[in-house]
């Protein structure tokens, strides 16, 4: 379908530096919230396509206009909105079937706090990131570390300061990343596939949990769940890329990586 502005909001949009994950690019989750949000605008309710498929492209610049554009007509069930940064294509977001993924156990506010607590930040790759960066002064702060007792299961605690989509896919985002090697792989979002299941509790601690889905070669499989006691609130199957060090601004390459 070709594509139309006619129907993209008036003004560009702006990823504020608040909101980055590397330096200088905007946080995959919340990215991917703001291409959510704009769907939501235009796709029919949720019948028989109650999530979100979003493909990120490119890296989001910070502190650029960016613009939309449109395909298909709103209210049919193949509409799609992409997110340019002049005529770079950097996300596309398409309604989705629920993500597949089969949610563990989950882990209690008690367990989340204690694997938070033996996260080690020491030599964090992006300290201002808005989700998982010790130095983001707005940030979210999740640091999922892995829970004592639960192989391959990640969880933090987590406040949102409010329920809108790109706060609540950013929470689903980074912890995902932990869970498959964050750290020690360069890792960038591929795609991300969410759906929020209840009304998100704004103001009081949450878990997010995450689990590693496998891998084939450089893509990285992930599922990652927000929490409210035992209620699943959202849920959301991502997968990440290894691009190598050299491909993410500010990162610097590893020793003997060469990629």
């Amino acid at each position: 379908m070709t594509p139309s502005s006619a129907q993209a909001p008036p003004s560009p949009t702006v990823v504020d530096a608040d909101h980055q994950g590397p330096p200088g690019c905007g946080n995959g989750g919340w990215v991917c919230g703001l291409l959510a949000d704009r769907l939501e605008a235009l796709a029919p309710g949720s019948g028989e396509l109650p999530a979100v498929e979003v493909r990120l492209v490119a890296p989001t610049p910070v502190g650029e206009p960016l613009r939309w554009e449109v395909e298909g007509r709103a209210g049919e069930r193949d509409v799609a909105v992409r997110l340019l940064d002049a005529h770079t294509v950097l996300g596309v977001a398409r309604p989705a079937p629920s993500p597949s993924l089969h949610v563990p156990d989950p882990v209690s506010l008690e367990q989340a706090r204690a694997a938070a607590d033996g996260y080690d930040l020491t030599g964090h790759p992006y300290p201002g990131c808005y989700v998982c960066g010790p130095d983001a002064s707005a940030g979210l702060h999740v640091y999922a570390g892995a829970v004592a007792g639960r192989e391959g299961v990640h969880a933090a605690p987590v406040t949102l300061p409010d329920a809108e989509l790109p706060t609540v896919f950013a929470a689903l985002d980074c912890p995902g990343a932990f869970a498959v090697g964050f750290g020690v792989d360069a890792l960038l979002l591929g795609t991300f596939v969410a759906e929020v299941r209840s009304p998100v509790p704004v103001g009081r601690e949450l878990v997010v949990m995450s689990w590693d889905e496998g891998r084939e070669g450089r893509r990285r499989h992930c599922g990652t769940a927000l929490l409210d006691g035992d209620r699943v609130l959202a849920s959301a199957a991502a997968t990440w890329v290894d691009v190598g060090r050299r491909r993410i601004p500010g990162t610097a390459p590893a020793a003997g990586d060469a990629r």
